[in-house]
Parts: structure tokens; sequence; C-alpha cells
């Protein structure tokens, strides 16, 4: 078990805490802090893996990618595994920093620091639309895609990377076996993000 009891979160969130791995340089571990909501009716997955249920769909996506060999899967972070710590169970993931070593900074910050009529704008969406075709050339489904999900990362010489939210969280993945309903879907987040 890895001890994080004197650590001191890199950033916390609603769900996550996040640590550097205390062995593993350039690997961050994701304690998840949530609570699973109570349902009345539960999905086989929540029963099984409660609060920790994303992380199997993640891990299913990641590893369809690298089945599938696609080359995008250079614009998600990667994948460790999972780790027992001392608060609790945690995800291992590529460690994504800025050009001063810090965790990189979110889409959502840029877009959220650059005036609506600064031409910068105009570039974010391009580079976004970039991420969004690469990711549609993969056919990797990123379920929960939003601009704090998405940063830039300096191990992809700048470029924009996903570090969250792979997977399709719906009952029937239709977007899984059926290339129409991946598309369909594909549309829909896209035009949402680019709002």
């Amino acid at each position: 078990m890895l001890d994080l009891n004197d650590a001191h979160p890199l950033q916390k969130s609603q769900n996550y805490e996040i640590f550097d791995h205390p062995v593993h340089a350039g690997v961050l571990l994701k304690v998840r802090v949530d609570k699973p909501k109570k349902r009345l009716f539960k999905r086989y997955s929540q029963y099984r893996y409660g609060n920790l249920r994303q992380w199997s769909r993640e891990a299913n996506e990641y590893l369809a990618a690298l089945h599938r060999g696609c080359p995008e899967i250079w614009r998600l972070a990667g994948f460790f595994g999972y780790a027992a710590t001392s608060r609790g169970p945690a995800i291992a993931v590529e460690k994504m920093t800025g050009p001063d070593g810090q965790m990189a900074r979110t889409l959502a910050q840029e877009f959220n620091e650059t005036p609506k009529d600064d031409p910068k704008r105009d570039a974010l969406k391009q580079e976004l639309i970039e991420l969004l075709d690469d990711l549609d050339r993969g056919r990797i489904i990123v379920g929960d895609i939003g601009l704090q999900n998405i940063v830039r990362a300096q191990e992809r010489d700048g470029k924009l990377v996903v570090i969250d939210g792979l997977g399709e969280r719906v009952l029937l993945p239709l977007t899984l076996i059926n290339a129409q309903a991946f598309r369909f879907q594909s549309m829909r987040r896209r035009k949402r993000l680019l709002r």
C-alpha cells in the first residue's frame, strides 16, 4: 500500500484528491473522495464497483484504443493502472505538465483568461477542433468531455490532451458497436464544446 498520509494533494475537486506518485516520477495518483449516490435501482457496475465504476469505463476505452493500435492514443494521458493507498483506492495516470513543470492548465482556464474579442480564442477553438478530429479518427469515446478535462501538455509538445472522462456512461453503449451512433454522439459533443 502506498502511504499518502503525509502527502499534500496537488489538486482537489469534488471527486478527487490528486497526488504525485511517491515512487514513480511523472505519474499521478487520483484518489476518489466522493461517495456513491444512493439510487433505488442500481446498475450492475454500481453494485460491483461503487464510485469507482468510471475507472472501469476509462480503462476499457484506453484498452480498446491500445487494441486497435490507433495512433491517436497520444491525445490521451497515459493510464498505468490502479493502486491501494492509505487514503483509499487510486488510479495511476500520466502527469501532464505545463512549461513551468507544474500540472498543466486546462483548456477551460485558457478560455476564461482570453477575452471574447481576442483572436487567440479562434486559435484555441481550432486546436480543440483538431483534438476532436483526432478522437473521431481513432474512434475514441470520451463520454464526459469538457474543457476542464482537456489540458495543454508539454509531454505532447504543447498539444491538447484529454486527461479524464474516457468511455461511455450509458446503459446500452451503441457508440461502441455502431459507427453511425458514434458519429451522431461525436457531433453532439462537438457542438456543445464549441459553443
